[in-house]
C-alpha cells in the first residue's frame, strides 16, 4: 500500500488576475489530502469523505478521459466550456473517473488501480481541493507501480486535470499543491517567497458556497464587459506587485490595505457575496482585513488582524466557521510505502 499527501492552498492575492497572465501569490497550507493506493484488476475508488465507493473497468475511465478532453478542445475553440463542465457534473464519480483515466493514460498503464481518498481540506470552497487530489492520486499511482516521476512532471500532469476540472485555470492551484511553499506565480513560473513571522498564520472563514465551480466563476468574469473586466483585473494585478514588497518589508498597514483593495475589486467582478460583504465590512471596522480566497462565489475567506484576540473575537460573535492555517507547508510528499 502507497500512502501520498498533498496540501490545498489559499491565494494571499492575485486570484482571477493570475488567469489572465499577471502575478498571484499563493501559499500552500496545513490541511491535506490524502491518497491511500493498492495494486487491483478494476479502478476502485472509495471516498471517505463523502461515504461513497465505485468501481470502473479500465475502459471505461479511458473512455470518460478521451471524452472530456474532447469537450475541452471544443470549449476551447468556442469560448465556451459549458457542455464540458455538463458533462464533468452529470455524475458523483464522473470527474474522479476523468481524471484516474487521464493518469493511467500518461503512464501507458492497463494495469487497475484501488484508491481511497482521505482529506481535512473542505472540498469546493476554493482551497485547491482539486487540484490536491490530482497532486496526490498521480504520486500514488506512480509510487504503486515504481513508475519515476519528478515534481515539475507531476504539476504538468496535475495541471491536464485541472485544466478538464476548470477549463482555462492559471496553473496556479497545482503548482502549489505539488511544490509547497508561498510562491509568486507568474505564466506558469514560479518563485518562492519568504513570509514575515506575523504573517505565517492566517485565519480562514468557511462561508456557504453557490452552485457554481471555479470553472464557471473564472468565465463568469471571463464574460464582462472587457473594458470593465480587465480595469479591475489589472488593479488587483497592481495590488499584488505592491503586496511582494510589502510582506518583503514587513509593512503591515500596507498589507492590511491590499488585502482591502483586492476584495473591492473581486466584488466588483460579482465573485462576492451578500454574506461575504456583511463579515468582511465588520472585519474592516475593528480595524482588520479580509478578502475572498480562491474563484469565489462564497467559499473561504482569509482576515488579517494585528490583533488576533480581537478578531477571534468579532467572528465569535458573528458565530461564523473559521479555523487557522499554516502557510507555506511541503508540497506533494510520499508518506508511506509498503511495496
Amino acid at each position: 500500500m502507497i500512502e501520498v499527501s498533498a496540501p490545498g492552498k489559499i491565494h494571499l492575492i492575485g486570484e482571477h488576475a493570475v488567469v489572465y497572465g499577471f502575478p498571484a501569490i499563493i501559499a500552500a497550507i496545513d490541511r491535506r489530502v490524502k491518497i491511500l493506493a493498492e495494486k487491483a484488476n478494476k479502478i476502485k475508488i472509495k471516498n471517505n469523505i463523502c461515504k461513497k465507493e465505485t468501481e470502473f473497468s479500465l475502459k471505461e475511465v479511458l473512455l470518460a478521459a478521451k471524452k472530456s478532453e474532447k469537450l475541452w478542445n471544443l470549449g476551447n475553440e468556442k469560448k465556451d466550456f459549458s457542455e464540458l463542465f455538463h458533462f464533468l457534473k452529470s455524475d458523483f464519480w464522473c470527474l474522479p473517473k476523468v481524471m484516474v483515466g487521464l493518469i493511467l493514460n500518461s503512464f501507458k498503464m492497463k494495469s487497475g488501480v484501488s484508491l481511497i481518498i482521505n482529506s481535512d481540506l473542505p472540498f469546493g470552497v476554493g482551497l485547491g481541493s482539486s487540484a490536491a487530489l490530482a497532486s496526490a492520486t498521480i504520486k500514488s499511482i506512480a509510487a504503486l507501480y515504481d513508475i519515476q516521476i519528478s515534481n515539475p512532471e507531476i504539476n504538468n500532469l496535475a495541471f491536464e486535470i485541472e485544466k478538464l476540472n476548470h477549463g482555462r485555470p492559471s496553473g496556479g492551484d497545482n503548482s502549489a499543491c505539488t511544490f509547497g511553499g508561498t510562491i509568486w506565480f507568474e505564466k506558469r513560473k514560479i518563485e518562492f517567497l519568504s513570509l514575515p513571522d506575523f504573517f505565517k498564520k492566517i485565519i480562514i472563514i468557511s462561508t456557504p458556497r453557490e452552485n457554481l465551480t471555479s470553472g464557471e466563476l473564472i468565465e463568469k468574469v471571463r464574460n464582462l464587459k472587457t473594458s470593465f473586466r480587465n480595469s479591475r483585473i489589472k488593479n488587483i494585478a497592481n495590488a499584488t506587485y505592491q503586496m511582494k514588497e510589502a510582506l518583503r518589508n514587513r509593512k503591515i498597514v500596507e498589507i492590511k490595505n491590499l488585502i482591502n483593495l483586492a476584495q473591492d475589486n473581486l466584488a466588483e467582478l460579482g465573485v462576492s457575496t451578500p454574506k461575504i460583504d456583511e463579515i468582511i465590512k465588520k472585519i474592516r471596522k475593528i480595524g482588520g482585513a479580509a478578502k475572498i480566497s480562491g474563484a469565489g462565489g462564497g467559499g473561504n475567506v482569509i482576515c488579517f488582524h494585528r490583533d488576533r484576540k480581537k478578531l477571534i473575537q468579532l467572528l465569535k460573535k458573528m458565530k461564523v466557521n473559521f479555523w487557522e492555517a499554516k502557510l507555506g507547508v511541503k508540497g506533494v510528499r510520499l508518506e508511506k510505502s509498503e511495496n
